[in-house]
């Protein structure tokens, strides 16, 4: 469907616009998602009444971010929130940019505040990850001590936005990384990070390759389901429908 005039993308993951449904006043009311990609990651957009950011992509690429925000016709100081959904630096490398050139506070969870704050330079790679890291790097120009933040605002639990003009809670999903956090939004979306992600554009999701406790994020993924999404976003893939995704996982897969 649309909302607010935002296109939401075929469910499966196809890429296809689907046609708009007629509108009525309660679509209108929804709360709007619109992912920004960012090469290997995504940053999403939530529309209320207010502004949110989910994400934020590199060093650098907060003028892609600021771009697709132009183009939606939003402006910079309707942000009212910056969301880390965890502490990889795909995920928080500009979120001090954007906190300048918004005025919007920075958000984390407390178990991942720690790895935010170091940025890049602080974070240590299993050997096998370390020349892949460095070519991105170099490939990026990012200098590899850039990207940390001093977050504004610790979540500790499940933690409501109405505050910030937006309908909808952030939930805390370890798994991934011990702070994980997906946003439920009013309407029926879910943003996961990268509790979820697809091995090639369009396909099934899968929990993360690379995760702190296995056991931890299977169990958060099925707690976040339980909730009820009717799409599912995360950053790399989706959205997907909530019900496929608790068919395949629901059956312990």
């Amino acid at each position: 469907m649309k909302a607010d005039g935002w296109n939401t993308v075929d469910p499966v993951g196809s890429g296809r616009v689907l046609e708009p449904e007629p509108k009525s006043s309660a679509t209108r009311r929804l709360p709007a998602v619109a992912a920004v990609p960012l090469g290997a990651t995504s940053a999403f957009i939530v529309r209320d009444r207010s502004v949110l950011l989910v994400d934020t992509g590199n060093p650098g690429d907060e003028a892609t971010i600021l771009a697709a925000m132009k183009q939606a016709g939003l402006r910079r100081d309707e942000v009212s929130l910056i969301l880390v959904t965890h502490g990889h630096p795909e995920n928080y490398g500009c979120a001090e940019a954007l906190r300048d050139l918004t005025g919007a506070p920075v958000a984390v969870h407390e178990a991942d505040a720690g790895a935010v704050r170091l940025g890049v330079g602080g974070l240590r790679f299993p050997a096998r990850v370390v020349p892949g890291l460095i070519r991105f790097v170099r490939e990026r120009k990012i200098d590899s001590g850039s990207g940390g933040v001093e977050p504004d605002i610790i979540i500790g639990g499940i933690a409501d936005l109405g505050a910030f003009g937006i309908r909808g809670r952030i939930v805390p999903t370890p798994g991934h990384t011990p702070g994980s956090v997906s946003v439920l939004i009013a309407g029926g979306t879910a943003i996961v990070g990268d509790l979820l992600s697809a091995v090639v554009p369009g396909g099934r999701p899968r929990l993360p390759f690379r995760m702190d406790d296995p056991v931890a994020a299977r169990r958060s993924l099925l707690d976040l389901l339980a909730f009820g999404p009717e799409l599912v976003y995360a950053a790399r893939g989706g959205p997907w429908r909530g019900a496929a995704v608790l068919r395949w996982f629901g059956n312990g897969r």
